[in-house]
């Protein structure tokens, strides 16, 4: 599965799909279900001792402190945030237990039903008791609500999960007992009854794949329910999303930044060492050039070849430079020939798809541009690969996927490189995500996921 580097698409973090069905998993979603009943009596076990007695303390602060505190109010002197902070003392106990079993929940969701509900917290309370019981958040509770709920959606899930079992296996076995529980035959449907063998298997046949289809669908509606009431209680709240979100930008867009001021100095050291030296060894071979002219004609012609010689190589220089920054193919023609001419200069051989008509707004073709470029130089310089494939295509959702695929050896670490990770940042400034697969041994699979209502309203169609 994609891991995705950072956050940011317009999708909500968290929501990704599901297993594959299968047999395996259909059985990891039974046992989950199967599971919840035990696993909900154990947390109410062992939330019902400082539920009880929280309960009670916060009672007694409510009515012998609240009315001290609201007392003393009248000196002007605010009391609210310490009335406040001593009921968020009284049940720091009762949060701490709800976040860790919270907790224990988000991976037993994950582990058993591929869904990854992502933690509310956006840092971990850490520090004495009193520390973390000032951090105001809804997400504990949230928490305890959850663990709370767990006793009768456990107890729902686990019947039905039970009841479908024996249904199925009821099915599979009637001829073997219908005639015991039924020795005159079993009424089937007003006037019909089952009173033969024959008749029992016929019923067993067509009722089986019914009961499993049955099943099937019970265990998988119910564990999706159960996400979506994880999501709803475990997951971050709306707001707390928004925060994430702001911080995510800002630290994107200050990454961004650096890089921009970065390659902005390493276009003015390209541009001092490379193509300005060679117009100045350009302007002097002239001068030369130019002074013997008329004394020595042919030093002067040598100097002129010497001359045109390297203003050919700083066109060279300045083209390669420009091509760096931003590509004229791609401004003129679009990205699919852009992206051609790119994967001609590649040594490795290449194979371009893209499956897109319209030209997308200029900011997404352009940074899905680099994508393909920057992936492609690490499958030049440290893949090994053999051959690589480029796939650009619209998906549902209005997003471009660009996808980049090598046979390569594997092994990228992301966070090891400044490459990908500069990708990242770039993608991040447009809401889209950088996705990386590269298990040892190959094949690396790189994807970036854009959105193409950009609103810059650059989009173009090709000429």
């Amino acid at each position: 599965m994609f891991e995705p580097m950072v956050a940011g698409p317009n999708v909500e973090p968290g929501r990704y799909a599901a297993r594959r069905p299968s047999f395996a998993g259909l059985r990891a979603a039974a046992g989950f279900l199967l599971a919840s009943l035990p696993l909900a009596i154990f947390w109410l076990a062992v939330l019902a001792g400082p539920l009880l007695i929280g309960a009670f303390l916060a009672t007694a602060w409510i009515v012998v402190v609240g009315p001290v505190l609201a007392a003393l109010s009248w000196t002007g002197r605010p009391r609210r945030q310490t009335f406040i902070h001593g009921l968020m003392l009284i049940s720091a106990p009762l949060t701490s237990l709800s976040m860790r079993g919270a907790q224990a929940e988000r991976r037993r969701i994950a582990g058993s039903l591929g869904y990854r509900v992502p933690s509310p917290y956006r840092r971990a309370p850490r520090g004495p008791t009193l520390d973390r019981a000032r951090a105001v958040d809804s997400a504990p509770w949230r928490d305890l609500a959850y663990l709370l709920l767990l006793v009768p959606v456990g107890a729902t899930e686990f019947a039905s999960t039970v009841a479908a079992f024996v249904f199925l296996v009821g099915t599979a076995t009637l001829p073997a007992w219908l005639f015991v529980a039924f020795p005159e035959g079993a009424p089937l449907w007003l006037e019909v009854r089952i009173d033969t063998l024959p008749e029992a298997l016929v019923v067993a046949v067509v009722a089986l794949p019914l009961s499993v289809l049955a099943g099937v669908l019970l265990v998988t509606g119910l564990s999706r329910a159960h996400v979506a009431l994880g999501w709803a209680l475990l997951g971050p709240s709306r707001r707390a999303r928004l925060a994430d979100r702001v911080e995510e930008l800002t630290e994107s867009r200050s990454r961004v930044l650096a890089a921009t001021l970065s390659e902005r100095r390493k276009i003015e050291r390209d541009l001092h060492d490379g193509a300005q030296q060679r117009l100045v060894t350009l302007a002097m071979e002239l001068g030369i050039a130019r002074e013997k002219m008329t004394d020595d004609p042919a030093d002067a012609r040598k100097h002129v070849e010497e001359a045109h010689d390297e203003a050919k190589r700083a066109l060279a220089e300045l083209r390669e430079l420009v091509r760096g920054i931003h590509p004229a193919v791609l401004s003129d023609r679009g990205l699919d020939a852009a992206l051609s001419a790119l994967s001609d200069r590649c040594p490795v051989p290449v194979e371009v798809e893209v499956e897109f008509e319209e030209r997308p707004p200029e900011a997404v073709e352009t940074t899905a541009y680099f994508v393909v470029a920057e992936a492609l130089t690490n499958v030049t310089k440290h893949s090994g690969a053999s051959e690589a494939r480029v796939a650009v295509r619209r998906v549902p959702g209005d997003r471009l996927v660009v996808e980049v695929v090598d046979d390569g050896r594997g092994g990228v670490d992301p966070e090891a490189g400044t490459g990908l990770l500069g990708l990242a940042d770039r993608l991040a400034a447009l809401d889209g995500r950088l996705f990386v697969e590269s298990p040892s041994g190959g094949p690396t699979r790189v994807r970036a996921d854009l959105p193409l209502g950009v609103p810059d309203g650059t989009a173009r169609r090709t000429p």
